[in-house]
């Protein structure tokens, strides 16, 4: 599968995935994936355990960072959010992390550079 071939296959993931409600690290985050359609999309701005509290949908997609730090936010908010009862899209945020590792990125910002150059 060649770049091309991952971006497409990222942006259609996405897409799919729109109407979900989101959680992400920062406002250029959240900027990105509304520029792809996503409408719910909440930032980890006063904390984790805040953010968590927010959610109002069944089902959340984290999509924090695939750097260190935004593994370690994404697994303490998988932990925390099943506690509380809500089912965390994990199968999606590896699909998205096996994308990024062959585009070579791991910020959710980066996403801008892939689709608009």
């Amino acid at each position: 599968m060649n770049n091309r071939e991952v971006e497409e296959e990222l942006l259609k993931l996405l897409k799919e995935n729109n109407d979900k409600q989101v959680i992400v690290e920062g406002k250029r985050d959240k900027k990105v994936l509304c520029s792809l359609g996503f409408t719910d999309i909440l930032t980890i701005s006063q904390g984790i355990y805040e953010t968590a509290e927010k959610v109002s949908k069944k089902e959340v997609l984290v999509l924090t960072d695939f750097d260190a730090e935004g593994r370690n936010i994404a697994k303490k908010l998988n932990r925390f959010l099943q506690a509380l009862g809500y089912k965390v899209d994990i199968q999606t945020r590896r699909k998205v992390g096996f994308m990024f590792t062959k585009l070579k990125i791991k910020k959710i910002e980066e996403l801008r550079g892939v689709f608009y150059g």
